[in-house]
C-alpha cells in the first residue's frame, strides 16, 4: 500500500510539474515570440534500430535553459549558433535574457523552422536557416547549443565533420548528453569544464529521468 502511494504521488506531483512548466513556458512564449513554441513536432527522418537520423523538435523548458545558460556568459563579440534549433525556444530564451551577441538556428524539420523563421523576422539579430546542418560551414561560430538534435551515430559523424572545419576555439553546449556525450571524451582538443546531471529544479520535476548538459571546450590548436 505504501508503494501505491508513493508511486501516486510521485505521479501526480510529475504531472503537475509539467502543468506549471508548461503554462510558465506558454506565457514566455507568448511575450517573446507572440506564438506558442510548446508544440511537438516529429523527425522528419529517424531510425533508432541503426541510431542515425534527427530527434523530434521538442522545446527545452525555460526553468532548464536558465541553469544551463547560467553557466555560460555570452558576449557581444560572441556568435551563438543552436544545431537542430526547432521552433526557437533557446533562442526565445537568450532574448529573454538580453543577451548581445548575433543568435542564429539551423533547421531541417521545415514545419518546425517556419515556425522559428516567423516570430524572429522582428528581431534584426537572430538569424534562421532551414536547411541541412551537415552542408553548412561553422567558421562563423563560436558557441554551439544542442538539443539533442542527433541520434548517436549521426551525432558522431556531425563532431567529426565539425573538427574537420572549425579553426578556431569554440563553446559546446549540449543538452540531454547522456545519450551521446561520451563521444567527446578523451578526444583529442576537446575539454569538458562543466556537467551537471538532474532530475527536479526548485521542486519541479523536469523528466521522468534524470538528464544531463554538459558544457565543453574545443580547440582545434591542442
Amino acid at each position: 500500500m505504501t508503494d501505491n502511494k508513493n508511486f501516486s504521488f510521485s505521479y501526480w506531483r510529475y504531472k503537475l510539474s509539467g502543468q506549471l512548466m508548461t503554462l510558465y513556458d506558454t506565457v514566455i512564449d507568448k511575450k517573446i515570440c507572440s506564438v506558442n513554441l510548446c508544440k511537438y513536432v516529429p523527425s522528419v527522418f529517424r531510425d533508432d534500430a541503426n541510431g542515425v537520423g534527427s530527434t523530434g523538435s521538442e522545446s527545452t523548458r525555460y526553468i532548464i535553459l536558465r541553469k544551463i545558460f547560467s553557466h555560460v556568459k555570452l558576449k557581444a563579440e560572441d556568435s551563438f549558433i543552436d544545431i537542430g534549433c526547432g521552433k526557437g525556444r533557446v533562442l526565445a530564451f537568450l532574448k529573454k535574457e538580453q543577451v548581445p551577441c548575433a543568435l542564429n538556428g539551423i533547421e531541417i524539420n521545415e514545419e518546425a523552422g517556419a515556425v522559428a523563421k516567423a516570430w524572429t523576422k522582428k528581431y534584426d539579430n537572430i538569424n534562421i536557416i532551414i536547411g541541412d546542418a551537415f552542408h553548412i560551414n561553422y567558421n562563423a561560430y563560436n558557441v554551439f547549443f544542442l538539443g539533442r538534435p542527433f541520434l548517436p551515430k549521426t551525432f558522431s559523424q556531425f563532431i567529426e565533420k565539425f573538427e574537420n572545419e572549425v579553426s578556431h576555439p569554440i563553446t559546446f553546449i549540449y543538452w540531454v548528453d547522456q545519450q551521446s556525450g561520451h563521444f567527446l571524451k578523451e578526444r583529442k582538443g576537446w575539454t569538458l569544464n562543466y556537467r551537471e546531471k538532474f532530475q527536479s529544479i526548485n521542486g519541479l520535476i523536469i523528466a521522468s529521468q534524470p538528464q544531463g548538459f554538459s558544457i565543453w571546450t574545443y580547440n582545434p590548436n591542442k
